[in-house]
């Protein structure tokens, strides 16, 4: 008995880190999923609360906000703590989670939905970092591909998630139900996440938000920003554009449902950006993911009268998209070296910025096949600024 009390303590610290990245994989999937569920839920909330404006209240304060907590958090993490940061952000984001689901007006509905933007934000910068110096570094490239395969399958699954229980119960019960799952989330990261034991640089907090603001304005950064905010406007865009063609040409809410699932798979392409830079060099890899994409968007204008073909291109696409997203992570790191938490602040505001752009993509007066051109336009021009921008000699 004496000798199993003695090793309790120590099995107990084993359980807590086999826990640690199954939790924080899946929390990533649930806390990224509130930024997709936009997608399928605007006709559903339109219906409900009035058209007026309901863009700018679902997805663009959320999207803006999300992004701008990027800047924020990252070095706050830094000064005050990973667990801190972590745990307290998913309190609030349970809280305003739940709030959403009884907004009584678009207006409200608008501000409780920027303010879940900004709690959800403390958890990716947050939780990058924190494995980065929570886990050995054998350990690091599993897990933060494991965490990279969740943030970019909460793509579709948020669509997917919404649409179906946007279905079956109406839209309040996705964030109803999403917060009832994130306050089970906080619990367990209380639980098992304990402050990394390492020593971090002691910097006011100006002297950290500065360093942020002069990478950003270099001219190498402003022309990757160009570029980087395409990855996931042009998803967020595609997909907004998708949904309401679909049925129009008569399908029903479940057969969208299932050429949106379709394209799940093409995520897993993420894993092949390393192989690919190892060949192709990461600015080469870059401008293929980016030119990928565009060939999707491409392929989809031009098999639009073949549902079996839409869907197909929908896939190339997001598999280009796929491959973008851990490519970007890699550019903004080595522009940032060897600050490279502030190259992940910075990338991760424009990411979501885009994304919030990406959200107005059904304002274009082009028609779907019009504007599906633009943005396959946009992706290509992209690929060249990014490529340019971090092959460039002159460019700091």
């Amino acid at each position: 008995m004496t000798v199993s009390a003695s090793h309790a303590p120590v099995a107990g610290r084993s359980a807590k880190r086999a826990a640690l990245v199954p939790l924080l994989v899946t929390t990533a999937l649930l806390v990224l999923m509130q930024l997709y569920v936009s997608i399928p839920l605007q006709q559903p909330v339109a219906a409900d609360l009035g058209s007026a404006g309901v863009t700018a209240a679902l997805a663009s304060g959320y999207s803006f906000f999300y992004a701008l907590g990027f800047l924020v958090y990252g070095p706050l993490s830094d000064h005050f703590g990973r667990r801190r940061i972590l745990v307290a952000g998913l309190a609030a984001l349970t809280v305003v989670t739940l709030a959403v689901g009884f907004a009584p007006s678009m207006g409200v509905l608008a501000v409780l939905r920027a303010v879940q933007g900004a709690a959800a934000a403390t958890f990716a910068p947050t939780a990058l970092a924190f494995l980065g110096e929570a886990l050995p570094p054998r350990r690091h490239a599993t897990a933060i591909g494991a965490i990279s395969v969740a943030f970019l399958s909460a793509g579709i699954m948020g669509q997917l998630a919404a649409a179906a229980i946007a279905v079956v119960g109406g839209w309040r019960w996705t964030f109803l139900i999403s917060g009832i799952l994130l306050a089970a989330l906080t619990v367990a990261a209380f639980i098992v996440i304990r402050e990394p034991d390492v020593d971090r640089p002691h910097q006011p907090l100006p002297v950290r938000y500065a360093a942020l603001i002069r990478f950003a304005v270099r001219p190498r950064s402003l022309l990757i920003c160009l570029g980087h905010l395409v990855v996931l406007g042009g998803f967020v865009g595609m997909y907004n554009l998708l949904g309401p063609h679909l049925a129009v040409a008569g399908l029903t809410a479940t057969e969208v449902m299932l050429v949106r699932a379709a394209a799940l798979p093409a995520m897993f392409c993420s894993l092949l950006a390393g192989p690919l830079a190892r060949r192709l060099g990461v600015a080469g890899t870059a401008l293929a993911g980016f030119t990928l994409a565009a060939a999707g968007l491409v392929a989809e204008v031009l098999l639009d009268g073949a549902l079996i073909g839409l869907t197909a291109a929908g896939i190339v696409f997001v598999a280009g998209v796929a491959i973008l997203v851990p490519t970007m992570i890699t550019i903004w790191g080595e522009a940032a070296h060897p600050a490279r938490g502030v190259g992940m602040a910075v990338n991760g505001f424009v990411l979501f910025l885009g994304a919030g752009f990406g959200s107005y993509a059904t304002a274009l007066p082009y028609g779907f096949a019009g504007s599906l051109g633009v943005v396959a336009g946009l992706y290509l021009a992209a690929g060249v600024i990014v490529f340019v921008a971090h092959t460039g000699r002159r460019l700091r």
